[in-house]
């Protein structure tokens, strides 16, 4: 009996003594306000990262951070048939940001791929690419936004 005391009290201080916190809790908001200076690259996903960036960015913030956005698409062949028709392919997206938060200025790179297969259908082949390079983007800025409220 003494021994079944003893263990659920250790359990209970084991586990209110933790100070657990998840990763996107509202303590853990970003505050600062982004502006993007400079885009180049694909003209799409660059639209869904910005809309994206600004979605998180608090525009009465006093921290700045000013971003220049490189981002390069391709989409290449995985997989051929025996008659050689194209099968799946591969989505890939580059991103290079240079940061600037008025102390110092930071250079990366965050790249995102997706296989998909070939579609019969040549326009919603075109659009389920377009909802690829959406969702791309979004993991990109997801990615972009925790590495910017970690290194606050």
């Amino acid at each position: 009996m003494l021994k079944k005391i003893f263990f659920i009290a250790s359990i209970f201080i084991l586990f209110t003594g933790c100070e657990y916190k998840p990763i996107y809790s509202a303590s853990n908001k970003s505050d600062f306000r982004i502006i993007i200076t400079e885009l180049s690259g694909d003209k799409k996903i660059n639209k869904f990262l910005v809309s994206n960036l600004q979605r998180n960015s608090k525009q009465n913030s006093d921290k700045i951070i000013n971003i220049k956005i490189d981002t390069k698409y391709t989409k290449s062949i995985l997989a051929k048939d025996s008659a050689g028709n194209v099968t799946n392919y591969q989505s890939k997206v580059i991103t290079s940001f240079l940061i600037d938060d008025n102390l110092t200025s930071k250079t990366f790179s965050i790249s995102e791929k997706f296989n998909f297969q070939n579609m019969s259908d040549k326009y919603e082949e075109k659009s389920y690419e377009e909802n690829i390079k959406k969702n791309l983007a979004l993991a990109i800025a997801q990615r972009l936004i925790s590495r910017l409220s970690i290194a606050k």
